[in-house]
């Protein structure tokens, strides 16, 4: 995966954020700042991956998480144009956890994504009038109405996910089955918070 340049410093990287009163131990989970230990030094800034230590180390693992998800997102729009050129990527994002989470609710949508409730509103009023999205009463209370997915958009989305089966072989092209399942066991185990 191509990994992105940015020059300066990370966007929403704060360098110097007030400590609350009565906060005397440092934050442990907050990277320390490198630089401006005394006069005449470098102004202050998060640790690279190229410094040493753990913060490095954490710095290198930020690094390529981003580029892994910029990746994502140009694989996630490339899978929406396939499916279909009128098919925005949030409707896209919208369609997948429909189909994951079938029958559900426009507001789990607004929970699960942190999205705004207009824009998931839009998105499904897309895929329904595209004949994507059925609304369908609740089997348990008709008054409430829940989504699910049409055939064809069960259809169409076998043979994106066919496709981007391709595109990800291409990543880990060389690598054996025991890389692949490690691979897939850190990325369980990152996904799982701790605690």
């Amino acid at each position: 995966m191509s990994q992105p340049t940015v020059d300066g410093p990370p966007e929403g990287a704060v360098l110097d954020v007030p400590r609350p009163a009565g906060a005397e131990a440092p934050d442990q989970a907050a990277p320390r700042l490198l630089g401006a230990e005394g006069p005449g030094q470098a102004a202050p800034r998060l640790p690279g991956p190229d410094d040493d230590g753990r913060e490095g180390l954490m710095a290198g693992v930020v690094d390529e998480i981003g580029s892994m998800m910029v990746e994502a997102k140009r694989t996630i729009a490339a899978a929406a144009s396939r499916f279909d050129p009128d098919v925005p990527p949030t409707a896209f994002y919208v369609l997948r956890y429909v189909m994951k989470h079938q029958p559900c609710s426009a507001g789990d949508i607004v929970k699960a994504m942190a999205m705004d409730k207009s824009a998931v509103s839009r998105q499904v009023t897309l895929l329904r009038e595209a004949g994507f999205v059925d609304v369908v009463p609740d089997a348990a209370d008709g008054r409430v109405m829940t989504l699910r997915s049409t055939e064809r958009a069960e259809s169409r989305m076998l043979e994106v996910r066919h496709e981007n089966r391709a595109v990800f072989r291409n990543h880990v092209e060389g690598w054996s089955d025991g890389e692949l399942a490690e691979f897939a066991g850190w990325l369980r185990r990152f996904n799982t918070p701790a605690g």
